[in-house]
């Protein structure tokens, strides 16, 4: 089957696109999590019908392929973000400029928050539960307070921002900027501007790691991750990894990277040595293992708990779960076309964004 590159309306990156868009796929596969299993189900849904209002139904053309329970919330869903405790999870809607509120428990949208142009990542604090929401053309990232369930600030950042991720230690929020070819630094405490750092060509993902010494940005023009020291705001490190790599996911330890490899269908697994000083990293901090995965992988998260890694092929429309301890492979689900991120809740429950339905895929461990 041809799978052509089709260019996203709105951003100039490019995604897969099935030319059998209403294909029947095969059934997905039983995944082993340590003591649980995996398993893709399906059952009924409540659905969004238009923004802020939500009404009982089910997507017939969902329901036909794919075998897990989905919540439709349309909009072209992009990022997604799990609060602390579980209870909601945050959906950027691109073509509708808001951010979907999704009740966790039932499965339904619960409220719509209009954001800025085109948004495309998010994050939560978990200490002030404020959402960061990069609005990719309108070059700012919209802050909302979770709790009143509205905008509270809006910051100016680069040129089409594109992920954030936040560190609540040291309260920063750090944005890539995918044509500016930088990070933006913002101080949660006050929402201001504190940084602008130099990174490669094309930014995409960012994470930090657990002590909060290092920013990993994958740089997707340039087949990179730099490692920004985050207290003086400089390039520590640029490390090779595969073709056009896409996000980025720290282990709780801090002892692993994980790079998802849009262009060569690899995760690069990056070595972090404990307590390793800045002027070690160019030496230590290096790719010790390749795991092949499905085609075009772009989102990745972890589940710690289970030490598991799963990662969203945007051209087979599938999620394939890693088992990090053994750096193999467990397997594999649909979970929609065109799928995009990922995030996992602490019950270990994984929620997938995938824009060619305009739905959210729950993967649940049983």
């Amino acid at each position: 089957m041809a799978w052509p590159y089709v260019g996203n309306q709105g951003e100039t990156g490019m995604t897969i696109r099935s030319t059998a868009r209403h294909r029947k796929s095969r059934p997905a596969s039983r995944v082993p999590v340590g003591s649980r299993r995996w398993v893709a189900v399906l059952v009924p849904v409540l659905a969004v019908v238009t923004a802020g209002t939500v009404a009982g139904g089910v997507s017939t053309a969902v329901a036909a392929d794919n075998p897990n329970p989905t919540v439709i919330v349309g909009g072209d869903p992009r990022g997604i973000a799990i609060d602390p405790d579980g209870k909601h999870a945050y959906v950027a809607s691109f073509a509708d400029n808001s951010l979907r509120v999704i009740d966790t428990a039932s499965r339904q949208v619960v409220g719509s928050i209009h954001v800025g142009a085109n948004p495309r990542g998010v994050a939560v604090d978990p200490d002030s539960r404020h959402a960061f929401v990069t609005n990719y053309s309108e070059n700012s990232v919209s802050v909302i307070d979770t709790a009143a369930g509205k905008v509270i600030n809006t910051v100016a950042v680069g040129v089409n921002p594109t992920s954030v991720a936040v560190f609540p230690r040291d309260h920063y929020a750090f944005v890539t900027n995918y044509y500016g070819n930088s990070l933006s630094v913002i101080n949660i405490a006050n929402s201001k501007l504190v940084g602008t750092v130099p990174v490669g060509v094309h930014p995409d993902g960012v994470a930090i790691d657990p002590k909060g010494q290092f920013a990993f940005v994958t740089n997707s023009g340039s087949n990179s991750v730099s490692v920004i020291d985050i207290h003086t705001q400089k390039l520590a490190r640029t490390i090779l990894v595969g073709r056009a790599p896409q996000k980025v996911a720290i282990d709780r330890d801090g002892k692993h990277a994980y790079v998802t490899n849009f262009g060569d269908n690899t995760v690069s697994v990056i070595n972090l040595p404990n307590e390793v000083g800045v002027d070690l990293v160019d030496t230590l901090m290096k790719v010790n293992n390749t795991i092949a995965v499905g085609i075009n992988p772009r989102g990745l998260a972890l589940d710690n708990d289970s030490q598991h890694a799963f990662v969203v092929n945007v051209a087979e429309g599938t999620v394939t779960t890693i088992d990090t301890a053994k750096g193999t492979i467990l397997g594999s689900s649909f979970v929609g076309y065109d799928p995009d991120e990922v995030a996992v809740a602490p019950d270990h429950t994984a929620y997938v964004t995938a824009r060619g339905d305009g739905v959210v895929t729950v993967i649940r461990p049983s």
